[in-house]
């Protein structure tokens, strides 16, 4: 059967017993170039859904146009738009129009294997939690690709969350994306649109509040098409720091070790060029030579990592820390 075919606690149109509905919300921002392969992916689960909500933010490339063209050419797929363009309200919009059991929250830049909500669901209703994900497993072409991939699947690359262990298994703070039981989502309100970023980060505190859990589950696969160069991965990650930041002033609670370290990586940076150029020299290359065999160190267990991925890794690891350090301490210290 094709996606849209189920309804919950009723019959299919041969009169079978129905499981619980999930739904897709897809947002969508200059991602027409990625689309179409994000909802093929949706359209080959094993478990189909039953609507798919594909939000559609001010874009500069053709990503209304192409969300439109595979509305045309697959029912289940609703366009629906986003005059806001963040990710927190576009969810909020596909929300709206949701009434499934489920809501899954799938990037434009995922790409789920095919028994993805099946194996979600499966373990959702076996757990009994109020969100199911799994690891972020990246990826991206290219040297410099595959280093930053390596540096997001690495607890050097981004500490102890656990969600970028692709092993890792039970309850957690969040997972990749996820799968949300409806209910906990009516119970704990709308994504809050403040936050630019970490708008999970805050559903899932919220959820955890309300006595939900959330479990990781290594069955429930997809792969994240990560950043290939390094500007992209310097806004991108200044970007994340910021908004830890924004959250934790609201969730003081939420605050972790691993939160803090890249700005304190980048204040032994600064002190250490001011160490080096006034007082010993050698401050500067000491701090950098530790640093870079402390994340060489760090690639000799990751495997499928190409020769000069890994010689790139400390860079990608570098620009990583420095612009999330420099984030966080943007939004920490700015109003």
């Amino acid at each position: 059967r094709g996606p849209g075919v189920a309804r919950a606690g009723g019959r299919d149109e041969v009169g079978r017993v129905t499981a619980a509905t999930v739904d897709v919300i897809v947002p969508a921002r200059d991602a027409a170039a990625l689309l179409e392969d994000c909802l093929g992916a949706i359209a080959r689960q094993t478990r189909p859904p039953d609507r798919v909500f594909v939000v559609v933010g001010r874009s500069g490339d053709a990503t209304d146009v192409v969300a439109r063209r595979l509305a045309a050419a697959w029912p289940w797929v609703q366009v629906l738009a986003n005059p806001a363009g963040d990710r927190g309200s576009a969810l909020n919009e596909g929300l709206e129009r949701s009434t499934a059991d489920w809501v899954a929250m799938v990037d434009a830049q995922s790409r789920l294997e095919p028994d993805y909500l099946e194996a979600a669901v499966g373990a959702a209703e076996r757990t009994d939690a109020a969100v199911i994900g799994g690891a972020m497993r990246p990826w991206a072409p290219g040297v410099v690709g595959g280093a930053i991939a390596a540096a997001l699947r690495s607890r050097f690359g981004v500490g102890d969350s656990r969600f970028h262990d692709a092993a890792a298994e039970g309850r957690v703070e969040s997972v990749y994306l996820g799968v949300y039981r409806r209910t906990m989502l009516d119970l704990v309100g709308r994504y809050d649109t403040r936050l630019l970023r970490t708008e999970d980060d805050d559903m899932n505190a919220r959820v955890r509040a309300a006595g939900g859990l959330i479990w990781l589950d290594p069955a429930v696969r997809s792969t994240y098409l990560c950043r290939d160069n390094l500007a992209g991965l310097v806004r991108q990650y200044h970007g994340y720091g910021f908004w830890k930041a924004r959250f934790l002033r609201q969730r003081q609670s939420e605050l972790r070790l691993r939160h803090v370290i890249p700005s304190a990586f980048l204040v032994a940076v600064v002190a250490a060029v001011g160490v080096s150029l006034a007082v010993w020299p050698p401050a500067l290359p000491l701090l950098a030579a530790i640093y870079l065999v402390a994340a060489l160190a760090a690639t000799i267990g990751q495997p499928n990592v190409a020769p000069l991925s890994r010689l790139t890794f400390p860079l990608a690891t570098a620009t990583m820390h420095l612009a999330y350090g420099a984030g966080f301490l943007h939004g920490l210290l700015t109003r």
